[in-house]
């Protein structure tokens, strides 16, 4: 039973070795919207060029999606030179030696040198480059057995030149110079053998199934490293779009602060996170009088107080802390490692640069504030929505308290909150909003 559990693991590991998922080709530090645009006008562009700052993540794109391809048809292409020992065993067979050492030793040393290359080389272009170089290598030694022979049988033999064009030009992937390349030497040897086993119209007769045959595999070589491009190109779009949908599904649009699913993803693993070197705590604050501020002012003015209250706020904020827009006017942080004297004097600080804070509208400046409730952490056994619970009380504690104040949360929030109708609660838009200050001199207009 324990060996067929351990076979199980061993299945289980390999499979999702190989379902990976893939990694992104873009990280979220460059999905700008300058980004998107080269890769949309690159993927217009008719020869689909690859951006200059994505060079190097299109070769790592290449070299994980044609790497295995390259390799199989590397050896597929060794073993079909290999084979044409026979052919040159019955049409040529004054060459059966020299053509079974020379076929065996290239075959040899092609193998191993691919070997290595694939094993413990990570660049593709290299890897793109064995195949062309190692057929052109090929076609000049099946030409020089070619020219040594003396059997009738060669003028024939030499149309089988057209395999060599095809194998150089129909597996290049990533760039198509060395199909250009490749194709000129194959050229060149045939040639060279034509002029040499043939007459003038035999010759013609040869070229005119030769360059046909070799402009179409140039033309599939082309367009092989285009669609290739192409793929990569579209590839980034998708990476874009995907980081751009997490980022609206995860980000609240007018803060740019997480939203609440996200924030409540977050914390629900941060606090499971036990146990830490120091308390975490939660604050929990939203902005005096909100109401009256939209109803004076509108709603613009609302959204740029709370986007201030934001950049406020993830000023005053750790790498590791979490902050999140509630919902509404209300803002929630998680401070991990933190303990309950820290943390208020945490709420205290964003309070205080809040308070100083101003939107400089037309007439006047606008300030407001904000109430902060605290809560901590003290057990493993607490999960988010009590934290959450007890933070809020004392926001409203803080709330009674005549606002613009931190307030931590004591037991005893909770049992008050029990006994207390909710028909006894004071409501908050009660409060009236004070007047603008009379002094002619005085432009600074507060909520406070």
């Amino acid at each position: 039973m324990t060996a067929d559990l351990r076979v199980g693991e061993k299945s289980h590991s390999s499979i999702t070795a190989q379902h990976k998922p893939q990694q992104h080709l873009l990280k979220p530090s460059e999905c700008s919207l300058k980004n998107r645009s080269a890769i949309e006008q690159a993927l217009a562009n008719h020869n689909a060029p690859i951006p200059a700052h994505f060079q190097q993540a299109f070769l790592d794109f290449q070299y994980q999606q044609q790497r295995f391809f390259l390799r199989r048809i590397n050896y597929i292409a060794q073993l079909v030179f290999l084979i044409y020992f026979f052919a040159d065993y019955f049409i040529m067979p004054d060459m059966y030696n020299l053509s079974a050492f020379l076929r065996v030793g290239c075959v040899a040393a092609s193998l191993l040198a691919g070997f290595y290359l694939f094993k413990y080389k990570k660049d593709i272009l290299l890897l793109d480059l064995i195949l062309p170089v190692s057929t052109a290598c090929s076609m000049g030694l099946w030409i020089f057995l070619l020219l040594q022979s003396s059997s009738p049988w060669i003028n024939s033999y030499i149309y089988a030149s057209v395999i060599f064009v095809l194998i150089a030009n129909l597996c290049i992937q990533v760039r198509f110079k060395p199909a250009l390349y490749s194709t000129m030497f194959i050229s060149i040897f045939a040639l060279i053998g034509v002029q040499q086993l043939m007459h003038v119209q035999e010759a013609i007769v040869f070229f005119l199934t030769f360059f046909p045959i070799l402009l179409f595999s140039l033309y599939i070589s082309w367009n092989s490293t285009l669609n290739g491009r192409r793929n990569f190109l579209r590839s980034l779009l998708d990476d874009w779009n995907l980081h751009s949908f997490k980022n609206m599904a995860h980000t609240d649009e007018l803060t740019q602060l997480f939203n609440r699913r996200q924030f409540v993803h977050v914390a629900e693993r941060r606090i499971h996170e036990w146990p830490t070197s120091a308390s975490t705590c939660l604050l929990m604050f939203d902005v005096d009088y909100f109401k009256k501020i939209n109803d004076s002012y509108g709603h613009d003015i609302g959204d740029r107080v709370l986007q201030s209250i934001a950049d406020t706020t993830r000023k005053e904020m750790r790498q590791k802390d979490v902050l999140a827009r509630f919902g509404g006017e209300e803002f929630i942080a998680l401070l991990a490692e933190t303990s309950i004297q820290d943390a208020l004097l945490i709420a205290d600080r964003i309070r205080e640069r809040i308070q100083n804070e101003c939107l400089h509208l037309k007439e006047r400046s606008l300030s407001f504030t904000v109430s902060i409730g605290v809560a901590e952490l003290k057990s493993h056994r607490q999960d988010l929505d009590e934290l959450v619970k007890q933070a809020d009380l004392a926001l409203y504690q803080a709330k009674e308290n005549g606002r613009n104040c931190v307030v931590r949360y004591e037991p005893a929030m909770s049992a008050r909150s029990k006994l207390t109708p909710a028909k006894n609660k004071k409501p908050l838009n009660t409060i009236k909003l004070p007047n603008p200050c009379k002094d002619p001199a005085s432009r600074t207009w507060s909520i406070m």
